[in-house]
């Protein structure tokens, strides 16, 4: 399962944000798209989910145009979490849940067992289980974002979009999604696509990351080839190094001391 954007160019009325932009994608494996803020990382996003329409180029979902694709086929192939979303406040855990079930089944439909057993799985999977007759809005911050992410799990998709999905979440919810990720990647063999700002995130999570710069893309592969000293200069306007601890899987970014 891949999904190829080619020479996207994507904008907003007269204004060109992203030029000749190419993106691979593949399942299995989590690919993180990072760069300062207004650089166009949400806006690539969008274009390769379509929620955004792009001026030139096309998205290859399966060799197939991503424009070709009717909604609830779509929706089966890909789910995409916003950075922004909400639900009524009186909405159970579950029966948010139980939404992801959409594509499958006519608007009248009630869930059928094999519904349900997914519903289940992706409530297990996220760790929601227990909240599941909780008020959504009596969630806190990361349990919420759990239980969104399970309602996108309940479509099975083969590729997750998430766009920013540490936004508002203090330090330890953020580890939470993170752990999250590298887990739903582990056990379900699904493809993950992510903005990032925090880079010693996409540092320890990332088998490819793309860097975005000014609407352009700067580079792209592994966090080692792409996290580099240079790169947080020439991209980031910061000095730092890139540390390899003993013990440590991947390596961290220590920042110039302030003067």
């Amino acid at each position: 399962m891949e999904i190829n954007a080619k020479n996207l160019e994507i904008g907003y009325g007269d204004s060109i944000v992203i030029s000749n932009i190419d993106v691979e994608i593949k399942k299995g494996e989590i690919t993180t798209i990072i760069g300062p803020n207004g650089s166009g990382k949400s806006t690539v996003l969008k274009a390769m989910t379509r929620l955004l329409k792009y001026q030139k180029g096309t998205v290859y979902v399966e060799n197939k145009d991503l424009l070709q694709y009717e909604s609830k086929e779509l929706a089966r192939i890909i789910g995409i979490l916003p950075q922004r979303h909400s639900a009524p406040p009186d909405f159970k855990v579950r029966d948010l849940v139980s939404y992801g079930r959409m594509p499958y089944k006519r608007w009248y439909e009630k869930n059928k067992e094999e519904d349900e057993k997914i519903i289940d799985w992706a409530m297990e999977v996220t760790g929601v289980t227990e909240l599941q007759n909780k008020s959504i809005q009596a969630c806190s911050g990361g349990e919420a974002q759990r239980v969104w992410i399970a309602m996108v799990l309940t479509q099975k998709p083969e590729i997750l979009f998430l766009d920013e999905p540490t936004t508002y979440l203090d330090i330890s919810h953020q580890l939470e999604t993170m752990k999250l990720v590298k887990k739903l990647k582990k056990e379900t063999k699904i493809g993950v696509v992510m903005v990032l700002h925090d880079l010693n995130h996409a540092l320890e999570v990332s088998d490819h990351i793309v860097v975005i710069k000014d609407g352009y893309k700067y580079s792209e592969g592994t966090p080692d080839e792409v996290i580099t000293p240079t790169m947080m200069k020439e991209v980031y306007n910061v000095e730092c190094d890139v540390l390899h601890i003993p013990g440590r899987s991947c390596p961290l970014l220590a920042f110039k001391e302030i003067s």
